[in-house]
């Protein structure tokens, strides 16, 4: 009877995102995780502490899946793990150490120690940018400058560990494709600064010069503040994009695509026009998230039930819109409208039979109520979810009417119907049963 959704629907928790300085690939406890065994710990800190020549202090990566100061990882993919280690030395404060370390015979050994003047690690992701079947290891260092890190990358080959030429700047950095040809692309994001314009870039491996190459730009919202929420995802029309929620400094949110033009051979963000209103802003926090399952990213976009000049009981709902974006047409398709209560942890989706502009919802206390909206003024009351404590729901206390949709341990959620047949808002008890979701708790 009800519909699970993830929490990044209401912009409680993200958790999805895509490669690089992301959240999805690992849990926070993968993230942290110590070497395979104890064995291998000692082994590994052994080496490290000898490396170090007089002691050491371990620096672990501000943002992204690998938050470990040693992160364990086959790159190879020879099912055995490497590990990758960040330090600095005792008098080396302005300067870190990723030590790369793997197993040979039973017998941990050095792969490679390269040394990065800088004082702390932004990030860290595995990607496949080569046409070799290893992973590279993607690192962003940190700078003076808030926002603006620089990318190093290394590639792992029999045992042995070189440098990839890169040197982009960047305030965020994602790995994923593109296109389909199993090849990862790393985008850069920078927000805008005094040097730096606000921009979108697609790195790519040039194999001849062993380094990787800026293929195109694109302009971004100069305004965004922060990276909310960014996911390599698929859209319409078979084609690939990142899309990238961000905050202005007001803490309103807005959504840009990014996708490459394979005909005119250029990146595009036709999201954001200088001078236009973008038509994802909203107030409220919701994230771009393949929400459905249909391996498609849905885009929300947001505004207000209408309520102007009628007496209104409660806060009038907002209607969270789910789109699909088209390359083709550089359109945003709708897809479902749904009404969300914030406080209970709810959300109902809305009839596609009924038409923009001819309801309304509001929300008091524990109470979502739908109503008709005709001739700018608040009809007849359609039905009612409201949220009782589940113990007093068990005890029949004030219920009557009501019939239950789903119980947990805090809440027993229920609707009462006033819908009419015939009506062009009708609507069955299974069908205001199957437009209900909660939310997961996490």
């Amino acid at each position: 009877m009800k519909l699970k959704l993830t929490a990044a629907l209401l912009g409680a928790v993200v958790l999805f995102s895509a490669g690089g300085c992301n959240f999805m690939e690992l849990s926070l406890e993968d993230a942290l995780r110590p070497p395979k065994t104890m064995g291998d710990e000692a082994e590994i800190e052994q080496l490290i502490s000898d490396s170090a020549k007089g002691g050491y202090t371990l620096k672990y990566p501000k943002n992204g899946n690998y938050r470990s100061a040693i992160i364990m990882r086959d790159l190879d993919g020879d099912q055995s793990d490497e590990a990758i280690a960040f330090f600095h030395g005792k008098d080396e404060t302005a300067k870190i150490h990723m030590l790369v370390m793997n197993e040979t015979a039973g017998k941990w050994q050095i792969a490679g120690d390269y040394v990065t003047e800088t004082t702390d690690v932004d990030c860290v992701d595995f990607s496949n940018i080569t046409d070799s079947p290893e992973l590279e290891i993607l690192v962003g260092y940190t700078t003076y400058t808030p926002n603006v890190n620089f990318l190093s990358c290394y590639t792992y080959t029999s045992g042995t560990t070189s440098t990839i030429q890169a040197g982009q700047s960047y305030s965020a950095f994602y790995c994923g494709s593109l296109d389909n040809s199993g090849r990862d692309g790393v985008m850069t994001l920078n927000l805008f600064n005094a040097d730096t314009e606000a921009k979108a870039t697609l790195l790519e491996y040039d194999k001849d010069k062993r380094t990787l190459f800026a293929k195109a730009s694109v302009s971004m919202d100069p305004n965004v503040v922060k990276y909310k929420h960014v996911t390599f995802g698929e859209l319409e029309d078979n084609a690939r994009g990142i899309v990238v929620d961000g905050a202005y400094a007001s803490d309103e949110l807005v959504t840009q695509v990014i996708y490459f033009n394979n005909d005119l051979a250029v990146l595009r963000n036709p999201l954001y026009r200088e001078k236009y209103k973008n038509p994802t802003l909203r107030t409220v926090s919701v994230y771009s998230e393949d929400v459905d399952s249909d391996r498609i990213v849905d885009i929300p976009t947001v505004e207000k039930l209408p309520s102007a000049g009628a007496d209104i009981s409660g806060t009038v709902a907002d209607k969270v819109t789910r789109n699909t974006f088209s390359p083709a047409g550089e359109t945003l398709n709708r897809k479902n409208d749904y009404a969300i209560n914030f406080d209970y942890g709810f959300l109902v989706r809305i009839p596609a039979t009924w038409q923009s502009g001819t309801y309304t919802v509001t929300v008091e206390n524990t109470s979502m109520k739908f109503f008709v909206w005709q001739d700018k003024k608040i009809g007849k009351e359609l039905f009612e979810i409201r949220s009782f404590d589940a113990a007093a729901w068990d005890q029949g206390k004030d219920n009557d009417g009501y019939t239950v949709i789903y119980r947990d341990n805090r809440y027993a959620y229920a609707f009462r119907n006033e819908t009419v047949a015939n009506s062009p808002f009708y609507l069955t008890d299974n069908e205001i049963k199957t437009a209900f979701s909660v939310l997961n708790p996490s």
